[in-house]
């Protein structure tokens, strides 16, 4: 199984940027909409090499807790 990095940055004035590592292909954007239901809307995005490689399936599982 692939390694899977997040690097999650917050800014002084409250943005958030996201570098997501170890996606290949589009399914990367699944976690960026999973993180969105996070922190809120994407205001401007890049992909890197990664986002061109051959797709992978990739599942998650949320746990809540309270």
């Amino acid at each position: 199984m692939p390694q899977r990095e997040f690097e999650i940055t917050i800014a002084p004035n409250g943005n958030v940027e996201l570098h997501i590592k170890g996606y290949k292909g589009k399914s990367c954007l699944d976690v960026v909409r999973l993180f969105e239901q996070i922190v809120g809307k994407v205001e401007s995005q890049r992909e890197t090499s990664e986002f061109y490689e051959p797709e992978e399936d990739v599942r998650f599982r949320i746990d809540q807790r309270q």
